[in-house]
This record gives C-alpha cells, sequence and structure tokens, in this order.
C-alpha cells in the first residue's frame, strides 16, 4: 500500500507535532524540577545557617533554641515536599538532623545538661545533608 504524498505530509506533520509537545513538555518538567531544586537549596542553606545560631543558643537559652530549631524543622518539611528523589532524602537527612538538634533543646530546656557529642553529631550530619542537597542542585 502506497500514501498519497498529501497522506505522507499530513503524517509528517502530525509527528513533527507530537515531537514538539514531548520536547516543551519536558522543558516544563525541567524548569519545575530547577526551581523545586533551587527552594529545596535555598531553604537547606538558610536552616543550615540558622541551626548554626540555634545550637549557640542550646546552652544558654534552650527555649529560644527550641522554637528557632522547630521552626527550621517546618522549613525543611516544606521544602521536602516540593521535591523528590535523591534531594527529598537529602532534605529527610537535613530534617532528621535538625530534629536531633531539637530534642537537644528539649532535654536541656528541661534542665538536663547538653550532650556536646550528640549536638556535634547532628550539626555534622546536617552541614553534610547541606552539602549533598547543593551539590545535587
Amino acid at each position: 500500500m502506497r500514501l498519497a504524498p498529501i497522506a505522507v505530509a499530513t503524517l509528517t506533520a502530525a509527528l513533527l507535532s507530537l515531537t514538539a509537545c514531548s520536547q516543551a513538555e519536558d522543558a516544563a518538567k525541567d524548569a519545575a524540577s530547577d526551581a523545586a531544586c533551587q527552594v529545596a537549596r535555598a531553604a537547606v542553606d538558610e536552616a543550615g545557617r540558622q541551626a548554626g545560631q540555634a545550637v549557640d543558643e542550646i546552652g544558654a537559652d534552650p527555649q529560644s533554641a527550641q522554637r528557632d530549631l522547630q521552626g527550621i524543622r517546618d522549613a525543611l518539611a516544606g521544602a521536602e515536599r516540593s521535591v523528590d528523589g535523591d534531594v527529598k532524602a537529602k532534605i529527610g537527612e537535613a530534617k532528621a538532623a535538625v530534629e536531633d538538634l531539637l530534642g537537644q533543646a528539649q532535654d536541656a530546656a528541661e534542665g538536663a545538661e547538653v550532650d556536646t557529642q550528640a549536638v556535634d553529631d547532628a550539626r555534622g550530619d546536617l552541614d553534610a545533608a547541606v552539602e549533598d542537597v547543593k551539590n545535587l542542585c
């Protein structure tokens, strides 16, 4: 069976149209992914900066550190919902480190002595997760 030249032209135009749609769809997905990644990167960068300040307050003002760390955790949770894959996993690691720091602040607020080793470990975990997100994005 042989197609008429008009049918060939129509079929070719339809295939080109589908390719263009697919390319436009891929470009839109990439742009959305890039935007989400930039939001995630900014969130973890800010979380790392603010957590450093909160860590300094754990011994002196644990209630203030607790409030700050809760806000950081909530911001990371919001960023975590906006991404997927490896970036989401690394934000989850950052959030877990902040939760560890939050636990130390809560204990200190209840009168316990600050476990500096646990604080240092959690801070190191947070710093590593922040770097990983920056490298992925």
